[in-house]
């Protein structure tokens, strides 16, 4: 399973909401996501190894971000790659600098699920979370792969400029 498939379901949360308060600037936005622990349980020892140290580099990513997504979260940033759809939220808190958000996505496998939760502040021009993920992949996961992955770690981001053009 690709990392960046994992991630994209702790990226989509960390956008899925908006508040009254502090409003994040738009502009262009640069997100580091380093995962401090991975766990997969009935793994061979080889994979489970090779697993933790891939998803453990850390991983940025820069992304512009609209006036109108900075406004409304809601919008366009929830899933800029399409990734999310489907998704329910059990809390969604962006609101006065805190962040709190869980949910739960569909596999990036197209069976199982992602549950997601995300805790932490933010300013206009930064952010800074705690994460959690379990990723369940039931019956579709592919052969070899393990069905279950726990995940957690920290999601940091911070504005770096306008955006190009």
């Amino acid at each position: 399973m690709k990392r960046h498939l994992l991630l994209a379901a702790p990226m989509a949360l960390l956008f899925a909401c908006s508040g009254s308060g502090v409003s994040l600037q738009p502009g262009q936005w640069e997100m580091t996501t380093t995962m401090t622990d991975v766990q997969v349980p009935g793994a061979p020892a080889e994979m489970a190894t090779q697993m933790k140290a891939a998803m453990g580099q850390p991983r940025t990513e820069s992304r512009c971000i609209t006036p109108a997504e900075a406004a409304n979260p809601t919008r366009g940033m929830m899933s800029p790659s399409g990734n999310a759809q489907g998704c329910t939220f059990t809390d969604q808190t962006f609101a006065g600098g805190v962040i709190r958000m869980a949910g739960t996505c569909p596999a990036p496998t197209g069976g199982g699920s992602v549950r997601t939760s995300l805790e932490g502040s933010y300013t206009a021009t930064t952010m800074e979370t705690r994460l959690s993920a379990q990723v369940d992949a039931g019956a579709s996961a592919p052969p070899g792969m393990p069905r279950n992955i726990s995940m957690t770690g920290t999601m940091n981001a911070r504005r770096t400029g306008d955006c190009p053009g």
